[in-house]
């Protein structure tokens, strides 16, 4: 490192010599020009690789004088910077003698005298002399100590004699050197954070003014939300915090902000529910509740549609809110509200106990399946439980099961008109079971377990749920096929695929 120079210039000029036969004075010494870098404390600072001038004012009888500028080297000795003839015509008058210095000497760095000497030009002793203490400033040189040499601090505009010219928090030296900010300027990438601030308490990026860049700039983050601005999604909700803010006026230090069960980030991207409302769909259910206890859909106040919302269901009447028809008996749960029966108790509720789908009791009963009949009410009054080798029995896949289908088939082709036309409101109330076999009557019989989750627009779980149900009650079989099950009634069931242990 190079050596660090001072050359002080005083205000006061040293008394001036007088020789008896001549009158004359040195009134002012001044210093000015690009090398003159600070004045401070009636100091002057004067940078040795630029250059400047010393002005001379010179008062003197009538006569020719020799002024010279000197100065003294590190080691001691004198030198002569510049001497200048001053021709005085007019007796008592004031001159001045400028000197241009292009560069100081490099072995006269530090704290100096100046010493201007003035003689009268045939020789003699000095008629008078005045001398200043300056500072000259090395190229190589840290007056201030803050790892920024001097030249390089004229360069950029910083201040040679303070550590932390734009008091930021950050040494010149650092700014520059280490963290590529402006020393000048307290805010280099105007976030409204201090370089110190970021660098210092924050461990965010001085010249990055978003440094997670989540769509809020550092300041902001730390004065006005409260996040951490070197991480875009402070809370882990999996929303950062600028789409927080800006989009969902969700709170970014927070994981759920409606307080429903889910995170903010699962609500927007998974089941594209309101995350500042805990009850999406306003069904009495919040959308935790729906979606990890109950799963009905969040965003619909009635998920099977059957007229009564999902949170009346519930929590009031105690029907199923994912099952149209609770009890199975072929009226739905809001008709049977309405008309002031129990949805959740009907012999439609017995039959299905017993493995007998609802739209086929319905049916049976409307066109007079005596035998059915007769079945049913010993079983309501009698208390009679079938076993589940009996409910096999009356199942679509036993003899006598089949042959109801098909009588089924033969009556439905002469039913009346009046009766043909409840029947889509049947098929509206449909339970779990009766949809999948209404979308295996559709597919001639079998379809994959993909289409099942397209065509009910149920959960995977859910349709993976029933299906298992009914593949354990016989009333499907699943195959697995690749990757995928196949779904498939138990009469359409290839020979080859069936157990050897199965009524043929």
């Amino acid at each position: 490192m190079g050596l660090i120079v001072f050359i002080t210039v005083f205000a006061s000029v040293l008394p001036a010599t007088v020789v008896a036969e001549d009158s004359v004075e040195v009134r002012a010494v001044d210093h000015s020009g690009p090398g003159v870098i600070a004045t401070q404390n009636e100091r002057t600072y004067v940078a040795s690789w630029q250059p400047s001038t010393v002005s001379v004012a010179i008062a003197a009888d009538h006569g020719t004088y020799d002024v010279c500028l000197k100065t003294e080297l590190n080691d001691g000795s004198t030198t002569t910077l510049e001497c200048q003839r001053l021709q005085n015509t007019s007796v008592g008058s004031e001159q001045r003698v400028n000197f241009d210095i292009a560069r100081w000497p490099g072995n006269a760095t530090g704290e100096q005298v100046l010493t201007t000497v003035v003689r009268p030009s045939d020789g003699g002793s000095p008629a008078a002399q005045a001398s200043r203490t300056i500072t000259v400033l090395a190229t190589e040189g840290d007056a201030d100590g803050d790892n920024l040499g001097n030249k390089r601090e004229v360069e950029r505009g910083t201040s040679v004699l303070v550590t932390d010219t734009d008091t930021d928090g950050l040494t010149d030296g650092d700014e520059v050197n280490r963290y590529e900010t402006d020393p000048t300027n307290t805010d280099s990438d105007s976030d409204e954070l201090s370089d110190g601030v970021e660098v210092n308490e924050l461990g965010s990026n001085p010249t990055e003014k978003d440094t997670d860049s989540d769509g809020l700039v550092d300041g902001a983050e730390a004065t006005t939300y409260g996040t951490d601005p070197t991480v875009g999604d402070t809370d882990g909700d999996n929303l950062d915090d600028g789409p927080e803010v800006n989009t969902y006026e969700t709170n970014p230090t927070v994981t759920d902000t409606d307080g429903d069960g889910l995170a903010d980030g699962p609500e927007v991207n998974v089941h594209e529910t309101d995350p500042t409302a805990a009850d999406t769909d306003g069904d009495g259910l919040n959308d935790g509740e729906e979606t990890n206890r109950y799963e009905t859909n969040p965003t619909k106040s009635d998920t099977d549609g059957d007229g009564l919302n999902d949170g009346r269901e519930v929590t009031v009447i105690g029907t199923n809110p994912n099952r149209g028809d609770t009890d199975g008996d072929g009226r739905g749960d809001g008709t049977e509200v309405d008309a002031g029966t129990d949805p959740s108790s009907t012999v439609g509720s017995v039959l299905r106990s017993l493995g007998i789908d609802a739209r086929f009791s319905m049916l049976a009963l409307v066109v007079g399946g005596g035998a059915l009949v007769i079945l049913t009410v010993l079983a309501v009054l009698g208390g009679v439980v079938l076993s589940k080798r009996y409910a096999h029995f009356l199942s679509s896949n036993s003899r006598v099961g089949r042959y109801l289908q098909r009588r089924e088939k033969r009556e439905t082709d002469t039913v009346s008109d009046a009766e043909t036309l409840t029947q889509p409101q049947v098929e509206e109330l449909l339970d779990d079971e009766a949809r999948v076999l209404k979308l295996l009557d559709e597919s001639d019989g079998q379809l994959r377990q993909s289409a099942v989750v397209e065509g009910t627009g149920w959960s995977k779980s859910k349709v993976s749920r029933v299906l298992s149900q009914m593949d354990e009650e016989g009333v499907v079989k699943k195959i697995n096929v690749g990757r995928e099950n196949l779904i498939i009634r138990p009469e359409n069931v290839p020979e080859h695929a069936r157990s050897p242990f199965e009524e043929s």
